[in-house]
């Protein structure tokens, strides 16, 4: 197995993480410093990751409804409430794919396995990603059109593939976007652009996994099949 691969497999970090961790010079095997991700790694060797033992682990998968208010950064001593504070302590090793930030609420995924991880959050693989959407003010057909079509935000281009609006009045819109990229704080600002600040913001899709009945704060086990077929389509 990949050196970045075994690394992400036991819950230390994504396999991007690993990467970097890698090429820093903080992995070692068998007691010498290896930075080349790709370095096949056996089941005799002894891996380790600044200084502490990686424990080869099975996969898991998590779907879980987070709640606002809940940071899914795993180690922030400022944090009220950190995601996995939420979840049993026998989840220990996995870690949130992608991002959602501390306001916004819905869909995230929790693994161990970095080329999940990997797959659903790098660009060139457009996942796509459905969110509820509560602004201020009215949203028009024109701000759909050109929430489409992209506006820039401090250098980034950020843009939906689909935008549809659900209700709208002068006080306040609700609306149903759908993405396949995320740059930070990516639809918040968007809609800043456009004159309509977000109100609430919910995950309810990612690719054809959905957030279904599932209550805030609470999880399911999903079977690794299901989250490859749902989350990734032809890509899994």
């Amino acid at each position: 197995m990949r050196l970045n691969l075994y690394i992400a497999k036991g819950g230390v970090v994504s396999r991007r993480g690993a990467d970097r961790l890698i090429k820093e010079g903080k992995v070692r095997i068998n007691g010498r410093i290896v930075r080349e991700p790709f370095y096949r790694v056996t089941e005799k060797d002894s891996v380790t990751v600044k200084e502490k033992k990686v424990i080869f682990k099975e996969n898991i998968y998590i779907i879980f409804h987070k709640p606002e208010g809940v940071i899914t950064t795993l180690k922030d001593k400022f944090a009220d409430k950190k995601i996995m504070d939420l979840l049993p302590a026998r989840f220990e090793g996995v870690y949130p794919v992608g991002r959602l930030d501390k306001n916004s609420s819905g869909l995230i995924i929790l693994t161990n396995d970095g080329q999940l991880c990997y797959a659903l959050t790098h660009p060139k693989f457009e996942v796509e990603k459905e969110y509820l959407v509560r602004v201020r003010g009215k949203l028009s057909q024109d701000s759909c059109r050109r929430a489409e079509k992209g506006v820039v935000d401090e250098g980034d281009l950020l843009r939906v593939k689909k935008v549809k609006i659900i209700r709208a009045s002068a006080e306040r819109s609700l609306c149903k976007v759908v993405v396949s990229e995320g740059k930070k704080r990516h639809l918040r600002r968007l809609f800043k652009q456009l004159g309509l600040p977000v109100l609430q913001l919910k995950r309810v899709r990612i690719g054809n996994l959905r957030l279904g009945s599932l209550r805030e704060a609470e999880y399911k086990i999903v079977e690794k099949e299901r989250i490859y077929r749902n989350a990734l389509g032809n890509l899994g």
